[in-house]
């Protein structure tokens, strides 16, 4: 054991000549003994990326308290509602209230999921419920959210990152309330795709992105010698469409949300967020698959990822759980399902997750958010049953300021929860967040179990610059590409220092 501690310290720094598979396995069995251990080990290990990521949810609430602090926020001692100012008796600012440390412990829990146990709410109720009391204290700091988010990915050792934000969408929401029976589901899509007002609302978006990514790169110190981690990940954006709106302001939003991934390369799919159980979606959620599906069939180019089946049994009637992850495949053309909790409840779903392996459908697992809001926890959650079915699935931190997490403790709880995954799977999974991801391009692997490469580099060892000019064409074209090859160099860093004890 003595020689696993130093292995784990000095990993980044003393990359060797030659990789061993066989000794990182050997190493991470060994971890697996003992919680810090197995900390350390996937902390250091190579993941590919982060796909099921919410921007807002992503913050840690003692930044949200800075921010608001410094920025001259109000907040309701009774629920922790932040606001903008002027505040007064009952709205003291958020500055004067947290200088109390008992106060300032009470915002934490109201902003995350610490110490929800001993509260007379369930987990599903904390985490939904504490978005709307937090998200006014970090209206103004996009780019501070965009620096911790990438930096926390970047310090991981993680490639890529998709975040889902949901800019614009407020003036979307607007534009159909203003306009009644514009964005009804039964008006042709392209009249949504044409209308000029939304056009612009485009525009402002990504010159809104624009300010906001310059002033991470700027708080980042990116392209300097001091350049923090986050500037080394590749970071890309899903239009986040919130569901629980009426029907015409969500069918607006992701109007919008296809137009933002048309007209801007960062913006790589769409997704819908917000409880599935809430009653306006259960009314409307075949509806919105259908909007979906029709703008889908106008833009094909445009990728789409769906919460879809986030439902423990119980949480609303039998009927409502039969068709949730089908619907978004069938209707909407889903390529990757976000949560997928509910699939072994669903109306036919061995033939579900059959046709989910075949076409290549990822699931973006999410164990510790799963544990908290639907208290699905080890063997009840279906990450297994995903696997004997052959689809492919990756593991995301989903809303890991909320939760009080990270990348490296999904990794970790699944490791210590199913000793049956190998280092090959973890593997796997880490290559499975490039090779699923939205990002540009095409793919360097054949293969995310093994990790063999596509004939263009077929003969090529990801420890250098390619030799052929095949291959050198392929990384020139491609980014995911380019990342696929960073991302097995790294694990060939990380490989030649895991020898076992």
């Amino acid at each position: 054991m003595r020689r696993l501690v130093p292995f784990l310290l000095a990993l980044a720094l003393c990359p060797l000549a030659h990789a061993d598979e066989a000794g990182a396995a050997r190493a991470l069995e060994k971890a697996r003994t003992n919680p810090w251990l197995l900390r350390q080990f996937m902390f250091a290990f190579p993941k590919g990326g982060d796909l099921h990521n919410h921007l807002d949810g992503s913050i840690y609430a003692e930044n949200i308290i800075k921010w608001a602090s410094e920025d001259g926020k109000c907040v309701a001692p009774a629920s922790g509602q932040i606001s903008f100012p002027p505040c007064d008796a009952q709205r003291p600012p958020v500055k004067d209230y947290a200088a109390d440390s008992v106060n300032y412990r009470q915002l934490v829990d109201a902003y995350s999921v610490r110490n929800y146990e001993r509260a007379p709410k369930s987990g599903h109720d904390q985490v939904f419920d504490t978005f709307g009391r937090f998200i006014p204290g970090t209206l103004g700091r996009e780019g501070d959210m965009l620096r911790e988010a990438s930096n926390r990915r970047g310090a991981e050792n993680t490639v890529y990152l998709e975040l889902l934000q949901s800019y614009g969408m407020d003036k979307a929401r607007a534009l159909a309330a203003a306009e009644p029976g514009a964005f009804k589901a039964d008006r042709p899509a392209g009249d949504w795709a044409s209308h000029p007002v939304l056009q612009r609302i485009v525009a402002d978006t990504r010159a809104e992105l624009d300010r906001h990514e310059a002033r991470w790169r700027e708080l980042s110190h990116c392209g300097q010698a001091t350049a923090e981690p986050g500037c080394g990940v590749a970071v890309r954006y899903l239009a986040q469409v919130i569901r629980t709106f009426p029907p015409e302001q969500v069918n607006a939003q992701i109007a919008l949300a296809f137009l933002l991934v048309k007209a801007d390369p960062r913006y790589v799919g769409l997704n819908l967020v917000a409880p599935e159980d809430d009653p306006g979606t259960l009314r409307h959620y075949r509806e919105q698959m259908g909007v979906i599906g029709s703008l889908h069939k106008l833009m094909p180019e445009v990728q789409v990822s769906l919460h879809a089946g986030e439902f423990a049994f119980g949480l609303v009637p039998p009927e409502d759980l039969r068709d949730h992850i089908h619907l978004a495949l069938k209707l909407a053309g889903a390529r990757r399902i976000g949560h997928g909790e509910g699939i072994g409840i669903e109306t036919g779903a061995p033939a579900t997750l059959r046709d989910m392996a075949r076409r290549g459908v990822l699931v973006e697992i999410n164990l510790t958010s799963n544990a908290i809001v639907h208290d699905l926890k080890d063997g009840q959650h279906p990450f297994l049953l995903y696997r004997m079915f052959g689809v492919p699935t990756a593991l995301s931190a989903d809303d890991e300021g909320v939760f009080r997490i990270d990348l490296t403790n999904e990794y970790q709880r699944a490791a210590a929860t199913y000793p049956s995954l190998t280092y090959r799977d973890f593997k796997a999974m880490s290559r499975n967040a490039l090779a699923y991801g939205f990002v540009e391009g095409d793919s360097l692997l054949a293969d995310t179990a093994t990790g063999h490469f596509m004939p263009a580099c077929a003969s090529e060892r990801a420890n250098g610059e390619p030799k052929g000019p095949r291959c050198r064409a392929l990384l020139a074209a491609s980014t995911k590409a380019r990342l696929q090859w960073e991302l097995e160099a790294r694990f060939a860093r990380f490989e030649a220092q895991a020898h076992a004890p």
